[in-house]
Formats: structure tokens, C-alpha cells, sequence
């Protein structure tokens, strides 16, 4: 790690390098787009299958853009199932059949920091904390930001919205 050294209370982020939109409906689930293996032979298509140990048996993708070659260049969830195994690799069908992204449960760029939480709606967040405990925020008010270190949040009981991971 570059930076203060030394025990998590050394280590308090001050300012963000990047920001994720926190998605809280039920799916909870990223596709981490600096995974992205592009593959050849796709084409621009909605509701493409994945497969792979951990995906989500239900999960597809959008695939928004490829270029000259086939190879995807730009790619969304469609349909995310449930009970996906964080950074599991999805082998996208089709094309040439070579490509994958990795599916994230946590967020994309919290593996060895937890984010700080704004959130933009009022409301409860039911977060997974770097530590691994789980705890639930009551009441936060819109234009807050958390400084805890979250790895995730939890749909079950989060009614806050508009929510960023600020890492």
C-alpha cells in the first residue's frame, strides 16, 4: 500500500480517488469493467447468457458496443439473479466464446480498502464493513457521507438511495 503505514486508524482515507454508483436493488452485484476480456466475434445484444462457478445462474449482459473485430467493448448488466461469489469469473456466450468479466459482490476497488459512503436519499444503509461485521445505519440524512471503510452494501433493509462508494 502506498501511503500512511501502520494500524486501520493510521490509515484514514482523507480524499477520494474514485467513486462507484451503489446499486441497492436486489441484485447488489458489479461487473468489474478492468476484467473486462473482450473476446472476438460478439455483437451489440441484449440479455446474453453467462456462465461460470460462482455467477449467478440467471445472470446476463448487455453488450453496448464491440469494435471492428468483435470484441466487447462496452458491457451492462441485464439481469442479475442472486447468490453470486464475489470476484467469480462469467464467461460471456457467444462470439468466439473467449470472453469474461469479473463479477463483484463488493465493491470494484475495495479489496484491500473499504470505501467511504455518501449517500444522496435519506434513509437506512445495511452495510458489510472492512472488518467483515455487518451493521445497519438508521437515519441517515440525505447528503451524508459515512466514514466508515464498506466493502458492501446489503439490499436487505437499505432504503437510503442515491448512494456512492468513495474510494
Amino acid at each position: 500500500m502506498i501511503g500512511v503505514q501502520g494500524n486501520e486508524a493510521a490509515q484514514a482515507r482523507v480524499f477520494a480517488h474514485d467513486a462507484t454508483v451503489v446499486v441497492t436493488d436486489a441484485r447488489v452485484l458489479w461487473l468489474d469493467l478492468s476484467t473486462l476480456i473482450g473476446g472476438t466475434g460478439y455483437a451489440v445484444a441484449a440479455g446474453v447468457a453467462t456462465s461460470g462457478t460462482g455467477v449467478p445462474a440467471a445472470l446476463t449482459i448487455d453488450i453496448t458496443s464491440v469494435d471492428a473485430d468483435g470484441k466487447i467493448t462496452g458491457i451492462i448488466i441485464n439481469a442479475a439473479g442472486t447468490a453470486g461469489t464475489d470476484d467469480s469469473l462469467a464467461i460471456i456466450a457467444g462470439g468466439g466464446g473467449n470472453a469474461s468479466i469479473r463479477a463483484r459482490t463488493t465493491f470494484p476497488g475495495s479489496d484491500e480498502r473499504g470505501c467511504c459512503l455518501y449517500v444522496g436519499g435519506a434513509g437506512d444503509v445495511n452495510a458489510v464493513l472492512e472488518s467483515g461485521n455487518t451493521v445497519l445505519f438508521a437515519g441517515v440524512n440525505a447528503g451524508s457521507f459515512l466514514p466508515v471503510l464498506t466493502k458492501q452494501v446489503l439490499s436487505a433493509s437499505t432504503t437510503a438511495t442515491n448512494m456512492l462508494a468513495l474510494y
